[in-house]
């Protein structure tokens, strides 16, 4: 019994690979013992590539290679792959959902038994003029099409399709970035005032270092250098690392937070501010659902501080305010690394107001061209 424990200490419970006694990465699929290699995060790679085969078995295999396979086949294929990539941490709970609800809306238009081989480029269009009717901007047409060429793009790149449909037909809709809303500093005020301990040191937080929602969560007190006034959080969505100084009142805000576990900041029933929970229902199909407990807080916050914002005002807001604060200092690039942003053009959607910075540019322009 201890022996077997042993062997349960070497997998974590997000790691879907076992560390084999010969020093290799190992999974047991269908009586079978895989062999994925001794570097962990090459073994994973291994692993995820060949998940799809390994777990499909050899008759989805051959309905893939002769062009019979249906739609729903396709994405029930293509929806495990991806659940391997959750399980594994390579892919977050909130995206696989958007996934699973976007291919169940495609297989809704077009038919879970459709054959791939049959699916014409006007039925594609047709389902592309089907969203843009349904939805008011072009966000959410965009993601469930990009949803859809991304598996079809997958099945072709790891032959389990010879022929696909023809997907490059389909683009996305064009989205027009209009200026949205920021906070004044009355209204700051105003926030900072209502606000409870916890709450006033996520505000602080989003307005000296542009944190959102998920930042706020997963911070942990790691991450915060009280001795240097810094705080280390890598950008969860791009990876891009960010080392920031932090403002007196930040900091002071901060050690009025109680300590009660790594991270900076639990609900009052001792659980992360947002979570992700897996729920499966009764024919064994599972989702999920994410419990955003900044989000709700701050949207009392702004009823409780009587601030009448215009709709979709929101926590990211003050990761909004303070990216366009930022930008009047003339400095793009600080933007970016403020926001932890992999280029320039993301950043430059969350600038607001900045046509003070853009006559200077302007004037200084004009100053270069007359010296001559």
């Amino acid at each position: 019994m201890s022996r077997h424990r042993a062997k349960r200490k070497t997998r974590s419970d997000r790691f879907p690979l076992t560390l084999h006694p010969t020093g290799q990465y190992c999974k047991k699929i269908k009586g079978k013992i895989h062999y994925f290699g001794t570097d962990k995060k090459q073994a994973l790679e291994r692993y995820l590539d060949q998940a799809t085969y390994l777990h499909g078995g050899q008759n989805l295999a051959q309905k893939a290679s002769n062009g019979n396979m249906t739609l729903k086949e396709l994405c029930d294929f293509y929806l495990r792959y991806q659940h391997a990539k959750v399980i594994a941490g390579e892919l977050t709970p909130k995206h696989h959902s958007d996934q699973i609800g976007s291919l169940s809306k495609f297989m809704s238009f077009l038919g879970k038994g459709r054959r791939i081989k049959g699916i014409s480029t006007l039925e594609l269009q047709n389902y592309k003029r089907r969203l843009q009717n349904a939805y008011g901007s072009a966000h959410r047409p965009n993601l469930h099409i990009g949803v859809m060429k991304a598996m079809f793009h997958w099945a072709r790149r790891n032959e389990i399709l010879e022929k696909v449909p023809n997907i490059d037909a389909i683009s996305k809709g064009k989205v027009v970035h209009q200026e949205r809303f920021t906070f004044d500093s009355e209204q700051i005020t105003k926030l900072l005032s209502a606000a409870d301990v916890k709450m006033r040191a996520m505000i602080w937080l989003g307005l000296n270092c542009g944190l959102g929602c998920t930042d706020c969560a997963r911070l942990k007190w790691k991450h915060l250098d009280f001795e240097n006034g810094r705080v280390q959080l890598a950008r969860n969505k791009t990876g891009v690392p960010r080392n920031l100084p932090l403002w007196p009142e930040t900091m002071d805000a901060l050690r009025k937070v109680p300590r009660s576990g790594q991270l900076v900041f639990y609900t009052a029933e001792g659980h992360p501010w947002i979570r992700t929970l897996a729920k499966t229902a009764g024919d064994g199909s599972r989702w999920y659902t994410t419990v955003n407990a900044v989000t709700s807080m701050f949207s009392r916050l702004l009823k409780k501080a009587r601030i009448y914002a215009p709709k979709g005002t929101g926590f990211y807001t003050l990761r909004r305010t303070a990216a366009t604060l930022a930008a009047r200092s003339g400095d793009p690039f600080a933007v970016q690394r403020l926001l932890g942003h992999v280029d320039l053009a993301m950043a430059t959607r969350y600038v607001q107001d900045v046509s003070e910075q853009t006559d200077r540019v302007i004037g200084e322009s004009r100053k270069y061209v007359l010296a001559g």
